[in-house]
C-alpha cells in the first residue's frame, strides 16, 4: 500500500506571516478558508493524501509525511498533533522575509516610480504628484491576503482614514510599498518548485483572473502559440531570477510569481513581478500541471 502525505491548507498563511506567533483566524477569514480549501485540495492532493486541519483527531495521520500550504508555526503544529512528520521546510524568519513585498522590490523595481517607503514624509512627498504612468497611487502593506492590506489613493492630501492606514503599516512593519495605480489589461503568473540545492522546476505561463480588490478568481492555461513572445520570455526570465534570489535567501519549496500587462500612452507595458508568493497558491496546480509535489 502506498502511503500518501498529510496536508494542511492554511490559506491564511500571509496573515500569520504578518502578525507573527499567536495569530488565530477569525470570522470572515475562517469562512474564506473553508470556501477555498476544498477546490484546492481536489487539485493539489493525490488520491492517497489526507487533508487535516486543527480540528482533526490527534494521531489520525501518524506515520505520514506532513506538508503545508505554507509551513508556518500553526500549520506545523496541526501536522504534528495528528502524528504527521513535517517535511523539511524553511524557518519562519525566512518565510516572513521572502513573502514580504519588500523582498520582491529588493530584486529591482519593475514598475516605474514604485518604491519601498520607510517614512510618512517620503510617502506624502510621492503622493503629492502623479506617477509617470498613471494619475494615482496604490499603497500596499508589506503583507496582504486576497486584496487586503492595500488601497488606491489620489494625488494630494491624505484623508484621515488613509493617513491612519499608512501610519499603522509603518508602525507595524517599518515600511510600505507605493506604486502607480495602473489600468490592467491582463494578469499572468508563472510557478515553480525550488529544491534546497537550488535546482528549479517551473511551469508554463498561465492567465490569472482577480476581482477589482485583487482577490483570486481563477487560473487558466494559456495557448503558447497565442501568447505574446515578449510576455513569455520576460516571465521565464523572471521565474529564474526569483528562484535564484529565493535560494540565496534560504528558501526552498513551491512559489509563484504574479505579473500583469497594463495600459500606457500608446500601448501596453508589462510588470513581470508584481508579487512573489513563496508558498503554494490557488493557481499552483494549474501552473505546474502534470508535476507532482514530492
Amino acid at each position: 500500500m502506498t502511503l500518501g502525505a498529510a496536508w494542511t491548507l492554511n490559506l491564511d498563511a500571509d496573515l500569520e506571516l504578518e502578525r507573527g506567533v499567536g495569530y488565530a483566524p477569525r470570522g470572515a477569514i475562517v469562512a474564506a478558508i473553508a470556501q477555498n480549501r476544498e477546490p484546492l485540495a481536489k487539485a493539489l492532493l493525490g488520491a492517497d493524501d489526507l487533508l487535516i486541519d486543527e480540528t482533526s483527531p490527534a494521531g489520525c495521520a501518524r506515520g505520514l509525511s506532513g506538508r503545508a500550504f505554507c509551513p508556518t508555526p500553526r500549520a506545523l503544529a496541526a501536522l504534528t498533533r495528528t502524528g504527521a512528520v513535517p517535511e523539511p521546510h524553511p524557518s519562519f524568519e525566512v518565510l516572513r522575509r521572502v513573502n514580504s513585498r519588500a523582498f520582491a522590490m529588493s530584486l529591482g523595481a519593475t514598475l516605474p516610480d514604485a518604491e519601498v517607503v520607510t517614512t510618512e514624509a517620503r510617502a506624502r512627498e510621492l503622493l503629492s504628484r502623479p506617477p509617470s504612468v498613471s494619475r494615482g497611487w496604490r499603497l500596499k502593506s508589506l503583507f496582504g491576503l486576497a486584496g487586503r492590506g492595500q488601497r488606491s489613493l489620489a494625488c494630494g492630501a491624505l484623508s484621515p482614514h488613509d493617513a491612519g492606514f499608512l501610519a499603522t503599516c509603518l508602525s507595524r512593519h517599518g515600511a510600505v510599498v507605493l506604486e502607480p495605480e495602473v489600468e490592467l489589461v491582463a494578469e499572468w503568473a508563472i510557478h515553480g518548485l525550488l529544491a534546497a540545492t537550488g535546482e528549479l522546476a517551473h511551469g508554463a505561463v498561465v492567465r490569472q483572473r482577480c476581482d477589482r480588490r485583487g482577490r483570486w478568481l481563477s487560473t487558466e492555461p494559456v495557448d503558447e502559440h497565442a501568447l505574446d513572445r515578449g510576455v513569455r520570455s520576460a516571465l521565464l526570465a523572471e521565474v529564474a531570477h526569483v528562484g535564484a534570489a529565493l535560494h540565496r535567501a534560504g528558501y526552498f519549496g513551491p512559489f509563484g510569481v504574479d505579473a500583469f500587462s497594463y495600459r500606457v500612452s500608446g500601448g501596453e507595458a508589462l510588470q513581470p513581478r508584481s508579487e512573489i508568493n513563496a508558498r503554494y497558491s490557488m493557481g499552483w496546480p494549474v501552473g505546474m500541471r502534470g508535476f507532482r509535489a514530492q
